[in-house]
């Protein structure tokens, strides 16, 4: 699970993406934002999702598309979910569109849409671009395979693994773009840009300065005089565009860098706590357990064992 807020996309040997059919347990992602496209298609379970300050729920069957640098959370709530994975760099988009920048693509294809092309004319109604921005490119869905369809071929492509893979992998990879260029995407207006960016950023400096000092006590005061705002507007975006209060946040972030030291350190957990600024005990056992759905010590041992 990723430490940070911001991350960079970690390419599969040669091919231009990051590819990847992922078993999770129940688990959540705190929020944080990355400068790649994301997409997941459900498999199997559930997933919840807060996106830019709206909540999507997924099971079998949906896609999900997490546009550059929007803030994001996740969690698994089944006991397992399954789901491929797939993370395009923005350089590697950029060769392809090059106003990157003011392309958006749909956040949610339901299953009715991305499972059959015919069906994806009918869903775009629902999933129509904010009203302040460009219209979809084309609302006459073109003569295209369904984005379900190049996701499972490359899932398939990618286990099999068979000789020449990287070449169809990424025709496929190519496929799956146009076919959300064409169907699932639309231009961004300067005004729709502007409209949230002031308080985007805000919430990304926070992140960052929550990364810097979370060993250290941090309260909503703090967090909020940091930007010059009020408390009260402070904790109403804060929730609004990551589904987290900033004092879960802090937990998260606390409690995910306690974890990579427990990975590697042998040094008590009492004391690893105090060094990542951990206090309440009862807070952190909840916190750690809804992260990687087991006790520390029960990691431990795992871990010891192997």
């Amino acid at each position: 699970m990723p430490a940070y807020t911001y991350e960079m996309v970690r390419e599969n040997s040669r091919i231009p993406a990051h590819f990847d059919y992922v078993h999770s347990p129940e688990c959540t992602i705190p929020a944080h934002w990355h400068e790649y496209m994301e997409i997941l298609m459900i498999i199997s379970g559930h997933l919840t999702a807060v996106i830019q300050a709206k909540t999507y729920e997924l099971s079998s069957g949906d896609i999900l598309i997490i546009n550059s640098n929007d803030i994001h959370m996740t969690q698994t709530s089944a006991s397992k979910t399954d789901y491929i994975l797939l993370q395009i760099s923005a350089r590697s988009l950029q060769q392809f569109f090059p106003n990157f920048a003011s392309l958006h693509f749909v956040t949610w294809i339901p299953r009715n849409a991305a499972s059959a092309c015919s069906d994806a004319a009918e869903s775009l109604a629902s999933v129509s671009p904010p009203s302040d921005s460009i219209a979809l490119h084309d609302r006459t869905v073109s003569v295209h395979l369904s984005p379900a369809f190049y996701l499972l071929e490359m899932l398939d492509i990618y286990e099999k693994k068979e000789d020449g893979y990287p070449l169809l992998f990424t025709a496929r990879l190519h496929d799956l773009l146009y076919c959300l260029y064409k169907n699932y995407s639309y231009w961004l207006t300067p005004d729709s840009q502007k409209a949230a960016h002031r308080d985007i950023l805000r919430i990304i400096q926070t992140m960052d300065w929550v990364g810097e000092h979370y060993r250290e006590p941090l309260t909503l005061d703090d967090a909020a005089g940091n930007l010059g705002l009020s408390r009260e507007y402070f904790c109403r975006i804060f929730k609004k565009y990551t589904g987290q209060t900033f004092l879960e946040y802090v937990n998260d972030i606390r409690v995910m860098r306690f974890h990579d030291e427990l990975l590697y350190s042998d040094d008590s957990i009492t004391n690893l706590m105090s060094s990542h600024g951990i206090s309440n005990y009862k807070i952190f056992l909840r916190t750690f357990k809804k992260l990687y759905g087991e006790t520390p010590q029960k990691m431990r041992k795992q871990l010891s064992a192997d």
